[in-house]
């Protein structure tokens, strides 16, 4: 009889091993599926990004955060030199880039997304964060970390 009940929870352990294979091959053919989007969307914001004014160049990528969040971080290198010029451009890039996520995304995705650590870069080097475009920014926590694209949408007036 003993033989017959190992037998038995050996099937239970194949059945097990069955269903979670199915389940993780499902997970990456989903996740797989993710990855064209995030790529769309980066190579339409870097594109939006490049197309203002005195912007240099624009590198963008997307990212998993700690906590399974969505991030859009990188840099805007700025033809400016000085502090005030470069907050301008920098201020019409985001806009460029939070209205791309905005027509992009699905409601859910492009709320949640985290933008805070993407950095305008002045000619001389110095940065620009998200933070300083706009002291007034209607985040939970005001932190780089928990800047999302939403919470640009009143500025850029979207939503």
């Amino acid at each position: 009889m003993l033989s017959r009940e190992r037998r038995y929870e050996g099937m239970i352990m194949v059945s097990r091993r069955g269903l979670l294979g199915g389940a993780a091959a499902m997970a990456t053919v989903i996740l797989g599926g993710c990855g064209r989007d995030r790529t769309a969307l980066v190579t339409a914001a870097k594109e939006a990004a490049s197309g203002v004014e005195g912007v240099a160049s624009v590198e963008l990528e997307m990212a998993d955060g700690a906590n399974f969040e969505q991030l859009l971080r990188g840099t805007v290198a700025l033809e400016a030199k000085d502090r005030d010029s470069g907050l301008l451009v920098f201020d019409e890039a985001m806009r460029s880039i939070i209205t791309v996520i905005y027509e992009e995304l699905d409601e859910v995705d492009a709320t949640s997304l985290r933008v805070g650590w993407i950095t305008g870069v002045l000619a001389g080097g110095e940065e620009i964060t998200p933070m300083e475009l706009d002291p007034y920014m209607p985040a939970v926590n005001p932190r780089r970390d928990r800047i999302t694209a939403e919470s640009f949408y009143t500025k850029y007036g979207l939503g």
